[in-house]
């Protein structure tokens, strides 16, 4: 872990600084996470699902007074690096060190030290690779270059982590209202959502998910939304043509 200062001046602490250039485009220019009539309100109430490092808590943070952010990550090398982001910079955030999911237990976390925010309870090093490599092309890296870089971003280790329903700890903080539901948890979203008892669905104001669409994930997210009173919007990354990811976000309709 270093210190990185990336293009905006914005000061971070790093686990990779290649990695953490691409996730603040993503966030902070391209403010992924508020499109599609997603807002931010002083005050707002943000659970930060598969926080990584702490980028989109920060943002949350800079976009709008008192906003408190609820962190999960799993990972404990991404965990220090996200509570030393959240002090540094003054976040209002509880970091919870586990993942979510529809149960409590004990799960096996695949992490990449050089591609974190690949890393997942799903994750397998060939399909994860074929989706980056695919991302990577439609980039304009070429399909040579790319497998050369391949090599490096998905050496492996697995790691036990602790899993825990989401409505659980809803209960246990107390928590009224969730303004803002982000979910970036590589795969592992629909357990997450199954872990949100029906009681829980009208506290939760709007939700943006990172979707998996391998066995109908991507219609049984929307179906979920929408039985919940959501109006959802749906749309996938140009750069991710050939995969399956998708991005999903979801509006309470008034």
């Amino acid at each position: 872990m270093r210190q990185l200062t990336l293009s905006d001046g914005l000061t971070v602490f790093s686990l990779n600084a290649d990695e953490t250039r691409f996730v603040h485009r993503e966030v902070f220019t391209e403010r992924c996470y508020l499109q599609h009539g997603i807002a931010l309100h002083d005050g707002d109430c943000v659970f930060d699902v598969g926080a990584n490092i702490g980028l989109a808590a920060i943002f949350f943070h800079q976009e709008r007074k008192g906003v408190r952010v609820f962190a999960f990550e799993p990972s404990p090398a991404a965990v220090e690096c996200l509570k030393a982001n959240i002090e540094l910079h003054g976040v209002n955030a509880r970091v919870f060190a586990c993942g979510l999911w529809r149960e409590s237990g004990v799960g096996d976390l695949t992490f990449y030290p050089a591609n974190t925010a690949a890393s997942g309870f799903y994750a397998d090093a060939e399909t994860d690779r074929a989706t980056t490599r695919t991302y990577m092309v439609n980039s304009g890296i070429s399909p040579r270059g790319a497998d050369r870089y391949l090599e490096i971003l998905f050496r492996k280790t697995t790691i036990p982590c602790p899993l825990r329903p989401l409505s659980e700890i809803i209960d246990e903080e107390g928590v009224e209202r969730i303004d803002l539901l982000k979910i970036n948890v590589e795969k592992s979203e629909r357990e997450v959502l199954a872990g949100i008892e029906a009681r829980h669905w009208g506290s939760i104001r709007q939700v943006v998910v990172e979707v998996s669409d391998e066995f109908g994930g991507l219609g049984e997210v929307r179906r979920l939304l929408e039985e919940h009173g959501f109006e959802v919007t749906t749309e996938q990354d140009p750069l991710l043509r050939g995969t399956p990811f998708f991005n999903v976000f979801a509006i309470r309709a008034e």
